[in-house]
């Protein structure tokens, strides 16, 4: 009995020596490297997690599971969304101006004009006059359209170079038509759209200080051909748009652009060449872009 019982645990014995040499014998498969990139802060980004390793790019949720790259929001997750964005540009643009920040701020302006759009998106004329409008395309190009730049020291006082001397946002979710966040490698670029039109106190109080005395001061280069009419003039200010870039592992403001658009009613009286057109309605959308790029690098630190 002893004998049959070693006989046949030899037997197993064997058959598992077997069976853990062909394991030896098998060379496993080689998973495919995963890269998943995940957002730093919990915002509502376009990507949301974004996976990619076997050739195709995945979009997860919160909860790792794929979903299309579009997600459809109904309107209380649009609301909840642009509040979340908004929450999060207030916080880190007001940051900027509390003296922890040292940079050197470049800011660079453009002014341009052109065609204001009806309700259906349609462009209007800028004025029923042939003559007017072909004089104002050609002014234009150097009558409304100006380009500067200019940089700060090293400093941490930037509340004097950023909008107003003592700019911070007084955005709220209630002024915000939409938002978007897009997350790169290295960077998050969110964009908020105002509604329009937009209050001119919302204009005032977030924007680049810039009055309407400028839009004059532009007609004022063309004064040989036209002159406009002030009291005749009516502004409203449309396509209101802030952009902020930011580290998406550090949440640091990179860059802010504002992009302030006026519509302009107006009347002009034909002057010189144009005398003969008399006064004309015209009618014209403003645009006026400023963008300030913060560079944190210590100048002499990276000589």
């Amino acid at each position: 009995m002893n004998k049959n019982f070693l006989a046949l645990v030899s037997f197993v014995l064997v058959f598992v020596m077997l069976f853990a040499f062909a394991g030896c014998s098998i060379i496993p498969e080689t998973e495919e490297e995963t890269t998943v990139f995940k957002r730093t802060s919990d915002l509502p980004t376009e990507q949301l997690y974004k996976v990619s390793g076997d050739g195709v790019t995945h979009y997860l949720d919160g909860e790792g599971n794929t979903i299309d790259s579009t997600t459809v929001l109904d309107e209380a997750g649009i609301a909840a969304k642009n509040e979340k964005l908004l929450e999060y540009y207030n916080v880190n643009v007001n940051a900027l101006v509390d003296g922890s920040t040292t940079a050197v701020v470049t800011r660079s302006e453009g002014k341009s004009i052109g065609k204001q759009q009806d309700a259906e998106g349609n462009s209007i004329p800028m004025s029923d006059n042939t003559y007017v409008n072909a004089a104002i395309e050609s002014l234009k190009k150097y009558m409304l359209v100006t380009k500067d730049t200019t940089s700060t020291e090293y400093t941490n006082e930037l509340n004097d170079a950023l909008p107003g001397a003592e700019y911070v946002s007084t955005l709220t979710a209630y002024d915000v038509e939409s938002s978007t966040c897009v997350d790169g490698d290295t960077t998050r670029t969110v964009v908020i759209t105002l509604k329009s039109p937009v209050p001119e106190a919302v204009v005032d109080a977030n924007f680049d200080k810039e009055d309407v005395d400028a839009v004059y001061a532009e007609f004022d280069k063309a004064t040989d051909y036209m002159e406009i009419d002030k009291s005749a003039t009516k502004f409203e200010y449309v396509n209101c748009v802030i952009e902020i870039v930011t580290d998406i592992q550090t949440d640091e403001v990179l860059s802010i652009k504002y992009i302030k658009g006026v519509n302009v009613n107006t009347v002009v009286t034909g002057k010189g060449k144009l005398a003969s057109v008399g006064e004309v309605p015209v009618c014209f959308l403003y645009t006026y872009t400023v963008e300030y790029k913060i560079d944190r690098t210590n100048p002499e630190e990276a000589q």
